[in-house]
């Protein structure tokens, strides 16, 4: 307890000196310095050219929807880019002409920044076309390259002495034949713009062109961000006058379910018509110079356990889009919608349906319109944009938050502390929270925060629940995209109806917690306190904060009142080194009766990967490297029927 005693004295040392300044310090949103890009940013080597096939013919287009990027290992008929440092995003850009498009910025194709100096500036990525036959081709062609690009969106933007430009590769000069041909300055941009520049130079109709996308600023992490979208190069083309016929889905969805993305498959049960959407709007845009008409849509879920499909059209088409708008496309899952003038739309009546068992589930939903694009055309050979896929979860743990941080949130006060409301459907058990913890340029992995829990007071985090003093620091992945780090509370914590989750911090140091800007729920959910005796603030900061409270929910947890450092069965026969773990553990057992076999087990009881311990050994190293990062249970068997338990962290 000494230990706490020095964190509270030191708080109330900080929170003087501050109140002596006559300034608290505040919550902050900051720029991510590091994205994990696991499946989402693909690296190449530099010059690296597809081989077999050779060159493609015109049109050359991307929408960037599918999985284009040759690292991606997607049908090689879809690869349309060789060496790329670039990702592809879909919750970065702001309603680009179509879902998806291609993000350039100061991170690598790793997702490490490129230099861990905030002040460093220089090229950074690099987007490559695949080669593109030209020969035999004329300027009086009319060949052009055409594409929509935006400065920042929902990250941070270019400065204005940054750029994005366009080069040009003439074959018969090998790599020293690039050339720039066009150039954009840095800018804040809420919308997109449209570039047309002329394949014209005859070094450049031969057989083997290809083009790229470089981007120079900041080299040190998730800024200066430009979006690339809707890439065409074609012949007889009018820069001025395109003459698409285009209707697409533009921004992603991501849950049937409201107000939680995520919730526990048995509190959904305890209502399920008031946990599912009454309905969703999709935002489409109509590329074209021309109106549309007939544009039909609905959805899709399937039951991944049994298999099973429903379908729900809507009941009607969609007439007179105007050209070149965005429009809504209502779907209607719960509720009657009025459509046009007095008609009555009756209601899909939708709820997922059962799983098959108590405590988890998994169902993907699709939404999807009538193929109206470029494909039916016949003019390109990729994927036509007219349908988004979710994947809809129903597991142990409440959240908010889409599962992908766009910046980071944090306190800079020792003693802050944070609270983040969640209305519970039926009383359960708080056994932890699960946090998305993104790094910065100030390392604060050795700093400490305590798990806090309150009841609600008229909406604010009112008396404390449970007692909790174990030090806990933030874990940061760098090996998966947008993982969650899971921590305990010191003891399971009984909940019911409305609760706050969150934490205390130590010092005056911001934790980085990840921030979804494509979401806000932090509105009327999220509180702070700066400081002892300070009063509860309601957060300013749009977006949501990834901080989901992990609870039992009808999920068998094998370490259910299982120590912090050991199983209450042992008297420590068993040790193991090292803890925290990365690539391998040792284990050592004393007990006069060999063990059997070992389990690893994560925190919802599932069984990660077993095997039986060699014969006659008191020793044992198991690879741990494959494991999930993160805290996971190590159980081992004795021959006797002995269990010991141990929790280990995967750094």
């Amino acid at each position: 307890m000494s230990r706490n005693i020095a964190f509270f004295a030191a708080t109330l040392c900080v929170l003087s000196m501050a109140l002596f300044n006559g300034v608290l310090a505040q919550e902050t949103e900051r720029d991510l310095q590091f994205v994990p890009v696991q499946a989402v940013k693909f690296g190449a080597e530099e010059g690296q050219v597809k081989r077999g096939g050779g060159a493609m013919s015109l049109p050359f287009f991307d929408d960037f929807a599918s999985p284009t990027f040759e690292a991606e290992g997607g049908p090689s008929e879809l690869v349309r880019w060789t060496d790329s440092s670039a990702r592809r995003t879909f919750n970065y850009a702001i309603q680009p002409p179509t879902i998806g498009a291609a993000t350039l910025d100061g991170l690598r194709s790793d997702g490490y920044p490129y230099a861990f100096n905030a002040e460093s500036e220089g090229w950074a990525d690099t987007l490559t076309s695949q080669a593109i036959n030209l020969a035999g081709r004329t300027p009086e062609d009319n060949i052009y390259l055409t594409f929509f690009y935006q400065g920042g969106g929902l990250g941070n933007a270019p400065d204005e002495n940054d750029s994005l430009v366009v080069e040009f590769l003439a074959p018969n000069a090998g790599e020293l034949g690039w050339t720039q041909v066009w150039s954009a300055l840095g800018a804040e941009m809420d919308t997109f713009a449209l570039a047309g520049v002329p394949v014209d130079n005859p070094i450049h109709l031969e057989d083997g062109f290809r083009f790229r996308f470089r981007n120079h600023g900041a080299l040190g992490g998730n800024v200066d961000l430009w979006h690339i979208d809707y890439v065409l190069v074609d012949d007889n083309l009018d820069p001025d006058n395109l003459g698409f016929f285009e209707v697409a889905f533009v921004d992603p969805l991501h849950t049937l379910t409201s107000p939680y993305s995520v919730m526990p498959w048995s509190h959904y049960l305890s209502d399920p018509v008031s946990y599912t959407e009454d309905s969703l709007k999709s935002l489409h845009r109509n590329l074209s110079a021309f109106q549309a008409d007939n544009v039909t849509c609905g959805f899709k879920v399937r039951n991944v356990v049994s298999g099973v499909e429903e379908d729900f059209p809507n009941p009607f088409s969609l007439t007179s889009v105007s050209p070149d708008t965005t429009f809504d496309v209502g779907y209607y899952v719960q509720a009657p919608f009025v459509e046009g003038g007095d008609t009555l739309v009756e209601a899909n009546g939708f709820v997922f349906s059962d799983p098959g068992n108590d405590s988890a589930a998994t169902f993907e939903v699709t939404l999807y319109e009538d193929a109206i694009g470029i494909l039916e055309q016949e003019r390109v050979g990729v994927p036509d944009n007219d349908s988004i896929l979710f994947v809809q979860l129903f597991r142990n743990e409440y959240a908010y938050d889409d599962g992908s941080a766009e910046k980071a949130y944090g306190l800079t006060t020792g003693g802050g502390k944070l609270a983040v409301r969640y209305d519970l459907a039926i009383p359960d058990t708080l056994f932890g929270l699960a946090i998305y913890f993104t790094p910065y340029y100030d390392n604060v992995e050795n700093q400490n925060f305590l798990l806090r829990a309150w009841s609600d007071d008229a909406g604010q985090p009112g008396e404390e629940l449970g007692q909790n003093y174990i030090f806990h620091q933030p874990t940061y992945f760098t090996d998966g995209n947008d993982v969650f780090a899971y921590y305990e509370y010191d003891d399971p914590i009984p909940v019911e109806g409305t609760v706050h989750v969150g934490m205390v911090q130590e010092q005056d140091f911001a934790l980085n917690i990840g921030l979804d800007k494509n979401t806000d729920f932090n509105f009327s959910r999220v509180h702070y306190q700066l400081g002892l005796g300070a009063e509860w603030v309601l957060s300013t900061i749009q977006g949501t904060i990834m901080v989901r409270p992990v609870l039992q929910a009808g999920v068998e947890q094998v370490f259910v009142a299982v120590d912090d450092a050991v199983s209450p069965w042992s008297d420590q026969e068993m040790t193991v080194y090292p803890n925290p773990a990365q690539d391998w553990l040792e284990v050592m057992w004393t007990d006069a009766e060999a063990p059997d076999a070992w389990r690893w087990i994560d925190m919802m009881g599932r069984t990660l990967a077993e095997g039986r311990w060699t014969a006659g050994s008191e020793r044992q190293r198991l690879m741990t490297g494959d494991l999930p990062r993160g805290i996971q249970w190590l159980v081992v068997v004795g021959e006797n029927g002995r269990i010991e338990t141990r929790r280990v962290l995967l750094n």
